[in-house]
């Protein structure tokens, strides 16, 4: 009889073993999560190592597993967390919440880029940006100047939300630099959510800032004035303020819809007050409405005598100043036809940066020099 081959039977245990031991190993349960945790405890123990060497490869490496893995994140997260104060070890304390913080703000980091140039992402994971929306706009303008408010101050988004924050130095508006256009697009929002029904001292202090030329925020980037015309537009609809604060605003940031709604209403009651009829006529000329239509109410107004503002000169000789409504029509028509009013009579005038020409000084100190310029119109 034949002997069988030897190497053949090698060959044949190899492969009768490798089969049992599979089939062995696939029967054995998985292994649970704990393991992972304790690694990650192990890891976290390891930042307060005697060996500078030790605690360096622990930050590592949790920094590693953290990064290629979501789950991993959340668990080492958590242990980093768990940093009771006053502390037991003031190390391991510090070098928790040290590492806590880069592991959190590069999650941030990842998810400010998905808002800004992942057009499937709708921010609602990030706090405030719902809110902001609501006075700024989704698009990509608004998406910028809310990532630059909230990028290194998530107290700014929480305020938004609504969340009770320390950040009320928000509300000091007087210390806000001009060009800062991200925190100044916080504060036009707040103001828009609060819906008061009447003006409060809050609310008068930021009218007085944005109807001044010399304060309120200005624009440097092409983003941020759509934005900023945005939120203004929004804080003018929601919030009760006098129509000549509203028409300076609106004039002032591009509002063009809110300033010819508002002009057209008051031009065309005829029981609106005298300054405020003054302020919609220079508003409406500035806006350049139709022409036949601004002409019109030129018209409709160079015979009304009321007073719409009183103003006594400071320099000698002190003299009482008094404007008519007329003398405003007087002083559109004659600017329209490309004449200084000035040049008829018109001595106290005041440019304006805003209107043109300041409402109060397009008046008369006699009437008798009234008379003599609207003789000669």
């Amino acid at each position: 009889m034949c002997r069988p081959d030897a190497r053949f039977l090698w060959l044949f245990t190899l492969t009768l073993t490798a089969l049992i031991t599979g089939r062995v190993q696939s029967q054995t349960p998985a292994s649970t999560q704990t393991e992972p945790r304790v690694e990650f405890e192990a890891l976290v123990a390891g930042l307060a190592a005697d060996s500078f060497a030790t605690r360096g490869r622990s930050e590592t490496r949790l920094i590693d597993l953290a990064i290629h893995s979501e789950s991993s994140a959340d668990q080492i997260k958590a242990l980093l967390r768990a940093n009771p104060f006053p502390p037991p070890d003031l190390e391991l304390y510090l070098s928790k919440q040290r590492l806590l913080n880069r592991l959190e703000m590069r999650e941030r980091e990842i998810l400010m880029e998905r808002f800004l140039y992942d057009a499937s992402f709708d921010g609602r994971e990030l706090a405030g940006w719902e809110q902001f929306r609501d006075s700024a706009g989704g698009g990509h303008d608004a998406r910028l100047v809310f990532a630059s408010a909230v990028q290194d101050r998530p107290e700014i988004g929480r305020l938004l939300a609504g969340v009770a924050t320390d950040a009320n130095c928000w509300s000091e508006i007087e210390t806000l630099d001009r060009h800062d256009i991200a925190s100044w697009s916080v504060v036009l929002s707040l103001a828009s959510a609060r819906k008061r029904k009447t003006a409060d001292g809050a609310t008068l202090r930021l009218v007085a800032h944005l109807s001044n030329p010399g304060s309120g925020p200005e624009a440097l980037r092409d983003h941020e004035s759509r934005v900023l015309s945005r939120l203004v537009g929004s804080f003018l609809t929601e919030t009760p303020i006098d129509l000549r604060d509203r028409l300076v605003i609106g004039l002032r940031y591009d509002c063009d819809r809110i300033v010819e709604s508002d002009c057209r209403r008051a031009l065309n009651d005829p029981t609106e007050s005298p300054s405020r009829i003054v302020t919609a006529l220079l508003a409406a000329s500035e806006l350049n409405f139709a022409a036949a239509e601004i002409d019109t109410w030129i018209t409709s107004f160079s015979a009304d005598t009321r007073v719409s503002h009183v103003w006594r000169s400071m320099v000698p000789p002190k003299t009482t100043h008094r404007t008519q409504v007329r003398d405003v029509a007087l002083a559109l028509a004659l600017h329209r036809q490309g004449i200084d009013p000035r040049t008829r009579g018109f001595g106290a005038l005041v440019a304006d940066p805003i209107l043109v020409f300041r409402p109060y000084s397009l008046g008369f100190e006699s009437e008798t020099a009234r008379q003599r310029a609207h003789a000669h119109r």
